[in-house]
């Protein structure tokens, strides 16, 4: 199987419409809360990267395609912004209801990410169903870190798989916390990991 990878600015409409699909993956709790389901989410999401300076920005996006066909998705993120009221402009945008929840999802986690991560960040990481176990996310995370002194990234306590792969690429867990969930259900524990390229 052929992978290419390409910067987020070279991709069509159509593929990022699959970008936001795809994305909506990588937790359980925050997507959902944001913007319903992964549909949606690929119906706003070309509208997110038009932000400037936003945390979804063209430049940000590092994807991986099988021919034409986005099948993995890495954001990374250095002193991006989100502004109040994201979320409402970009469905309102798109003539689409914004999620009940998604003003809190907005201020407990992107607003939030925005103003307290300093330097290099994952935002997100994630490969379709389909295409796992192909090396894909290696593959983009290595991509992502070349010529980098320091990255950091969150991931779910319990997402053994992506512990595995971050600490097999060098990454060590700094802390451990509840992280965001959707209002009325427990707090999520969460494993916040580093990266520190160490040579010379």
């Amino acid at each position: 199987m052929k992978i290419t990878f390409n910067n987020g600015l070279l991709l069509t409409e159509r593929q990022l419409q699959e970008v936001g699909a795809l994305l909506f993956l990588t937790d359980p709790e925050i997507y959902p809360t944001a913007f319903k389901d992964a549909e949606t989410m690929g119906i706003v999401f070309p509208s997110l990267t038009r932000i400037k300076n936003g945390m979804f920005s063209l430049e940000n996006l590092l994807v991986a395609l099988h021919e034409t066909t986005v099948c993995g998705i890495l954001v990374g993120c250095n002193g991006h912004r989100w502004p109040r009221g994201t979320l409402s402009n970009v469905f309102a945008e798109n003539g689409l209801p914004c999620p009940p929840y998604a003003v809190d999802a907005e201020e407990k986690y992107f607003i939030y990410e925005a103003e307290h991560e300093n330097g290099d960040y994952v935002l997100c990481l994630c490969v379709s169903p389909e295409y796992r176990n192909n090396g894909i996310a290696r593959n983009l995370l290595l991509r992502y870190l070349r010529g980098k002194n320091k990255v950091s990234l969150e991931c779910l306590e319990s997402n053994r798989s992506a512990l595995e792969l971050y600490r097999s690429l060098g990454f060590h867990t700094e802390k451990q916390y509840k992280g965001y969930s959707t209002p009325g259900t427990p707090l999520v524990p969460v494993v916040r990991m580093v990266y520190e390229n160490n040579a010379g």
